[in-house]
């Protein structure tokens, strides 16, 4: 499936489905209780491990995540600048560097605290602070007052 309009999101439990990505950004939880999951999962291109395997974890996580997002919803380079953003303040240049551990038994890690609080968390939710500010700046444009969301 390619990235589209037509890419929407459903409730684990049932209750919703047909959401745009803006929808369950703002959203977060269904209102059923649910976590939100794309309706059909997209298929990787076909040349993805070649392709993929030398882009740096900004161009990586953009290749990913415009398969879930429409281009309709977020033009492809407000997309590449919110995730710029949202990974400019770690402090690896790597963003989450692999370590190995032990060569021999191909024993690595993932590390996963080098965003400004030193959390795990950080390597979601600094994408997802951008993607709220991104809808609501939107969707208040032009508006004041009590009409802001």
């Amino acid at each position: 499936m390619s990235p589209s309009l037509s890419q929407r999101y459903l409730s684990t439990r049932g209750a919703e489905y047909g959401l745009s990505f803006e929808d369950v950004v703002l959203k977060g939880l269904a209102s059923d209780g649910g976590l939100f999951i794309p309706e059909q999962i997209p298929s990787l291109p076909a040349s993805w491990e070649s392709d993929w395997r030398d882009l740096s974890f900004e161009d990586l996580a953009y290749e990913i995540a415009k398969l879930y997002i429409s281009s309709e919803e977020i033009p492809a380079e407000d997309l590449k600048d919110i995730i710029k953003r949202s990974y400019s303040t770690f402090r690896r240049e790597e963003r989450t560097p692999l370590v190995s551990l032990d060569p021999k038994e191909n024993l690595s890690v993932l590390e996963l605290y080098h965003g400004p609080t030193f959390a795990f968390k950080d390597v979601a939710l600094q994408l997802l602070g951008n993607l709220f500010e991104y809808f609501l700046t939107r969707r208040n444009e032009g508006k004041t007052g009590k009409d802001r969301t």
